[in-house]
């Protein structure tokens, strides 16, 4: 019985430890949410998204030409030893663009003098040789087999020095050719050597266009007839937007590639050069609605591109949205936006996912 009333009274001590840990005795608190408070941030620019009526266009890669191009070789063999120009210069005709190494042909020259001064020693002996056997003939003093002999000699020996004089003729043309000079007034396009390069026969040195330059692009036969001369259309270069003038439109569709050539003349003070791509914009017939939103707004993480869309609390919310064309200064928006809107469009390197914006 003892033990019985021992045991009970060691369970109700522990029973009575266990409900004060767990607060049975302490008043109860009811249990709610906690608010953070977020972090506010000023200086944003804030605009409504608005869909924009506009024409459609389609972008068709093009590749620039120069007015006249000029592709620069030699005529010689030898190292470039001298480069007095790069890519993007402007030159005047006649100037010193490279300096090929002359020296092997200037050897062959010294040595075409000296042989000419000794073919012409041997030709001078040999016709005083002939002139004395002409006089010996009177008195029967030669045969007429060494007269002629002589006279061949004689003939030979005029024939070599006049042959050496056009080796030496050309050789002094070639050496004009060791030094590079520009055709006409132009830009430096292309220069695929170094100094110290060796170069042959044929060898592109340089290319030399002359500006203006124009934008050369095949469109789908869909737009034959649409497209006039004088006509102007945006051409993006370099990632700008410029306006060029239609110059050329082709009379006929390629049945082949079902495409024809149109020539759109680009306007002075653009960085191009030949062969260089860039993207000419078409009208088409309709007109579509799109969201267009400033490049500013836009935040680049790695290869994603996102917006700070503000609710109705001024929270900011990071959203990612898929870009299209670009019209300027402003992209289009092709999911992830919809019209009514707010979006930061400056300051976004200030913004944060979750502050919130002070000037709403």
């Amino acid at each position: 019985m003892k033990a019985v009333i021992k045991w009970g009274g060691f369970t109700g001590v522990m029973a009575l430890t266990v409900a004060w840990l767990g607060g049975v005795f302490h008043p109860k608190v009811a249990p709610a949410e906690v608010h953070e408070i977020p972090k506010k941030v000023s200086g944003l620019k804030i605009q409504t998204v608005k869909a924009e009526e506009m024409v459609a266009t389609a972008k068709f890669a093009g590749t620039v030409v120069a007015q006249d191009s000029a592709r620069i070789s030699t005529r010689i063999a030898g190292f470039v030893e001298k480069i007095l120009v790069d890519t993007g210069d402007k030159v005047t005709k006649g100037q010193l663009l490279m300096v090929i190494d002359p020296k092997d042909l200037i050897a062959q020259r010294e040595s075409l003098k000296h042989q000419i001064e000794a073919t012409k020693a041997q030709a001078w002996a040999a016709k005083r040789t002939y002139e004395r056997l002409l006089a010996l003939k009177a008195v029967g003093g030669v045969t007429e087999q060494q007269l002629d002999m002589a006279k061949a000699q004689y003939e030979a020996l005029e024939n070599a020095v006049k042959s050496l004089i056009s080796a030496l003729k050309a050789i002094e043309n070639n050496l004009r050719y060791a030094q590079i000079k520009a055709p006409f007034d132009g830009v430096v396009a292309m220069r695929p050597v170094n100094k110290g390069d060796f170069v042959g026969p044929g060898s592109l040195l340089l290319v030399i266009d002359k500006p203006p330059y124009d934008a050369v692009v095949y469109l789908p036969e869909r737009f034959f007839g649409k497209i006039k001369v004088e006509q102007t259309l945006k051409v993006d270069v370099n990632g700008k937007t410029v306006e060029g003038k239609v110059k050329t439109v082709a009379p006929a569709v390629d049945p082949m590639s079902r495409s024809f050539m149109v020539k759109v003349a680009l306007p002075e003070g653009c960085k191009l050069g030949s062969g260089k791509s860039v993207y000419v914009e078409v009208p088409e017939a309709k007109k579509k609605k799109v969201i267009l939103i400033p490049k500013s707004a836009i935040f680049r993480w790695g290869d994603f591109t996102a917006v700070y869309v503000v609710d109705d609390n001024g929270i900011l919310h990071l959203r990612f949205v898929r870009l299209g064309l670009s019209y300027g200064d402003k992209v289009e928006v092709l999911a992830g936006l919809k019209e009514g809107e707010k979006i930061v469009v400056e300051g976004v390197k200030r913004a944060c996912d979750g502050c919130a914006v002070s000037n709403i």
